[in-house]
């Protein structure tokens, strides 16, 4: 529940005479916490996830999609994921993922753009980045 539905059912709930409920205050209070914490976290894990494109992927066109890039989606057991338009010379797959994972902190998957059929949906709601 966002607070101000809390304040609202609170208010409705003393007009009708019912007792006050603070639990729920305290369930939306600790709601906004975790989504903050997850705010971020996203926000460290782009910054990291920056870094480490531009270490091991220089030059290099990169999108980056799925819960990274979906506001409120991102969470503490969340991966990375990540689409590359082409491979750095001398890198592999496995490579890059590993290095990456190893930067970031948590598991980031990797995929070759032209490769993968979710080409279209990456495009559309991923970010586009140049390592």
């Amino acid at each position: 529940m966002q607070p101000n539905i809390v304040v609202e059912q609170s208010l409705q709930r003393e007009a009708a005479g019912l007792p006050y409920d603070g639990s729920m205050w305290l369930l939306a209070e600790k709601r906004e916490r975790r989504r903050q914490r997850d705010r971020e976290l996203a926000g460290r894990c782009r910054a990291l996830l920056r870094a480490s494109l531009a270490r091991h992927a220089s030059g290099t066109t990169v999108w980056v999609y799925g819960s990274l890039v979906k506001p409120g989606r991102f969470h503490e057991w969340s991966d990375a994921d990540v689409a590359l338009e082409s491979l750095p010379a001398g890198m592999s797959l496995e490579l890059l993922q590993s290095l990456l994972s190893a930067d970031v902190g948590r598991e980031v998957d990797v995929c070759l753009l032209p490769r993968t059929r979710l080409r279209a949906v990456i495009e559309r709601e991923g970010e586009r980045w140049t390592a």
